[in-house]
């Protein structure tokens, strides 16, 4: 700490200026007994520095144990020149001002006080126990003046031995945390800011129990496979159903987002947000172990010919107003503002009930509380669910979400993919038909088939309004998800009319057409785009 001013504060408690530092994420489990464990480790840290007495140092640390597996560290100093009595109140006004997340600290003036739930200074600054000492029996005049001699021998050996074995003991001690703190560090993934994520040792799984949950992870217990590798159902001895998603060994990619799905994925809880039970980082192997979801992802059963029946109306109504809200709570709600950025069908899975639940956060980037934007030379996702600025500028915020939502509603309603979509065999992709149709007044025809003689033409011309005001190529036009749900739940709000989609296709012949869009020159009919079976991708931005 440096210190200047122009008046002299030597000698002074002071408390401004002050500065308060949090981290962002909140304890697990029970708050009450985190917040008695941290104050009377805290109020520790006080008693230690007062039985210092006289030191200079004005310093004390100090651990104590939250659960059986989560370790509370804590320390405090104050400037030398302060008082016993002015730095024990320093330190009081600093403890009130601490919040109770997983870890804090406030600088003032005179002192500072600081919390983490990982070790952050050296251990061997923890005062040493006590050594409690055995007194020798009262002896009579005549016997101590006989044992005088071997009294001397005694304290000289007891002055040698304690300080040997409280030094042996402290090494002991800071070895054995050194390697605990090597073994968490080693679990730790750190998401693209670079903060280190403190580890929830509760969380972990060993792989032994995964292996024999999924029977090794066999072809038999694959539910499929995403662009880092695949998921696999599995069940725990108790009996609890599982999916455990593998990253892929032989991939150089997905590492990082990996590890950025764990730091999210377990500080969310949303019915509408998939559940995580944990992970397992060992050797080569990197899991992630989810809640298992019966009916899998909504496109298995949404682009299904066989299967699409079972999706009537009213069970789209509520897969979309399930998604929105799941939506605004990462945007709005949630502790972490969050930009998911792979929003599509396979990753929404659906419960017993058909209640959605949005997946695979491995795109996922968290934004800052006054963030609104971020830009990236790494343009990742789905094509056909990107919106216009981020893949061709690599621009994304909550608005390129909001598309990416447009895009899946009008793909729930219609029962077509976006990106396999063509009408005639033309270059009209499904956002292009869907806004000619809405133009026109035909938006019953943009309707799947199967739930055409059941639907609400009100909820249909309320969805289809929507999905097209989603998708408008300016973000600037496009409705947050605060609008999109009230819209879903209310006949109150009134949308703007949509223009043309983004990324809108005029058809104006299949010659040139055909040109724009890659085909070969040489063939009379254009030629559809590819399919794209990956969930990520790696263009350079124009």
């Amino acid at each position: 700490m440096v210190r200047y001013s122009n008046q002299s504060f030597f000698g002074t408690m002071d408390q401004l200026p002050a500065v308060l530092l949090s981290n962002t994420f909140n304890v697990t489990g029970n708050t009450t007994h985190f917040e008695e464990v941290l104050g009377n480790m805290l109020r520790n840290v006080i008693a230690v520095r007062a039985a210092s007495g006289g030191s200079q140092k004005k310093f004390a640390t100090d651990v104590a144990n939250y659960t059986s597996l989560q370790t509370i560290y804590g320390l405090g100093q104050c400037t030398p020149d302060l008082s016993a009595s002015d730095c024990n109140r320093c330190f009081e006004i600093g403890i009130g001002q601490l919040p109770v997340t997983q870890g804090g600290q406030i600088l003032q003036a005179s002192c500072i006080v600081r919390y983490e739930m990982y070790s952050f200074f050296n251990l061997s600054s923890l005062a040493p126990p006590p050594q409690p000492l055995s007194l020798p029996p009262r002896q009579s005049p005549s016997a101590d003046s006989a044992h005088s001699e071997s009294n001397v021998s005694a304290k000289v050996i007891i002055a040698i031995v304690v300080p040997v074995v409280v030094v042996l003991a402290s090494l002991i001690l800071i070895c054995v945390c050194c390697a605990k703190y090597k073994k968490t560090k080693t679990y730790a993934p750190v998401v693209e800011s670079g903060e280190d994520f403190t580890t929830v040792d509760s969380l972990q799984y060993d792989l032994t129990t995964l292996q024999s949950a999924t029977n090794n992870f066999s072809e038999a217990n694959k539910l499929g496979e995403g662009g880092f590798g695949g998921v696999y159902k599995g069940a725990l001895p108790n009996g609890r159903e599982i999916a455990v998603k593998r990253l892929s060994m032989n991939s150089s990619q997905g590492v990082q987002e990996f590890k950025n799905e764990v730091v999210l994925v377990a500080k969310l809880q949303h019915r509408n947000l998939v559940r995580v039970f944990g992970f397992c980082f060992q050797g080569q192997e990197k899991l992630l172990v989810y809640e298992y979801v019966p009916n899998k992802s909504l496109d298995k059963i949404l682009f299904d010919p066989v299967n699409q029946g079972l999706l009537d109306w009213a069970t789209r109504y509520k897969i979309i107003g399930g998604i929105a809200r799941g939506m605004l709570y990462l945007h709005h709600d949630s502790q972490l503002r969050i930009i998911h950025r792979d929003l599509k069908p396979s990753n929404v899975l659906l419960d017993a009930d058909m209640n959605p639940k949005i997946a695979d956060f491995g795109m996922a980037r968290i934004f800052g509380v006054d963030q609104t934007q971020g830009n990236t030379s790494r343009v990742v996702g789905t094509y056909g669910y990107m919106s216009p600025e981020y893949a061709m500028n690599g621009q994304f915020s909550n608005k390129s979400d909001v598309y990416s939502f447009g895009v899946l509603v009008l793909e729930i309603i219609s029962g077509k993919r976006n990106n396999t979509y063509y009408e005639s065999g033309e270059t009209e992709d499904l956002l292009c038909h869907a806004w000619k149709q809405w133009r026109d007044g035909m938006i019953l025809e943009f309707v799947d088939p199967t739930v055409r003689d059941s639907c609400s033409m009100d909820e249909i011309m309320r969805c289809v309004h929507l999905g097209l005001i989603c998708v408008q190529e300016s973000a600037d036009d496009r409705p947050s998800m605060a609008t999109v749900v009230l819209t879903l739940d209310s006949n109150s709000v009134t949308l703007p009319v949509p223009e043309a989609p983004g990324f809108f296709i005029k058809t104006i012949g299949k010659s040139k057409t055909s040109k724009e869009i890659g085909s070969n020159p040489s063939s009379s009919k254009s030629t559809p785009w590819s399919i794209n079976d990956v969930s990520i991708t790696e263009p350079e931005p124009r």
